[in-house]
């Protein structure tokens, strides 16, 4: 297991083989990937070869990626955050999304999971920039982002497609590396 980082009460980490029935958990919620890009889980095997995918992946780009976020007393996965979008120029950007398993919402998991992926581009200066979107209908989002003390830039018209393969609007953020404390 390569710990990424870790916070008061969670380990995020590399995915691993065996953390697919946890994926699949909250991956095949409807509830849960209502606001997201892929679709809705309905076997396992999907959580299965989605994390072999992304374990490949860490060849390449093990700093830049997507993780998964682990309580450290449980070890039950209950999420993951994702680093990608890297663009090089001027220092370099970011952009970072997570999803959380609806059952551990609500417990200041995913604000906690943010503010240290924060501090792990900056302490790992992989870019000057952080930036993130989410769904404008997907409120509880938007309020991890305001918490953790990204700016609100503004909304993009119709710019996203959700689950339900239908436009929506994208309320975008960012914050810059000087704005986050260590």
């Amino acid at each position: 297991m390569r710990t990424k980082y870790e916070t008061e009460r969670l380990i995020v980490r590399e995915w691993q083989n065996k953390d697919y029935k946890d994926l699949f958990e909250f991956a095949s919620d409807e509830q849960v990937t209502r606001y997201l890009h892929f679709k809705t889980y309905e076997n396992e095997q999907t959580a299965k070869e989605r994390i072999a995918n992304i374990i490949e992946s860490y060849k390449a780009s093990p700093l830049i990626n997507n993780f998964a976020v682990m309580i450290k007393d449980t070890h039950k996965v209950i999420g993951d955050i994702n680093i990608s979008s890297y663009k090089a120029q001027a220092g370099g950007s970011v952009h970072i999304g997570y999803t959380l398993n609806r059952n551990y919402q609500g417990n200041g998991y995913a604000t906690e999971a943010v503010v240290g992926a924060l501090k792990f581009i900056k302490k790992n200066n992989i870019a000057k920039r952080i930036e993130a979107t989410h769904d404008v209908e997907n409120s509880k989002s938007g309020n991890v982002l305001k918490r953790v003390g990204m700016t609100f830039e503004g909304i993009a018209r119709k710019a996203g497609e959700n689950n339900f393969h239908s436009r929506h609007d994208v309320a975008h953020y960012s914050i810059l590396d000087e704005e986050i404390d260590l």
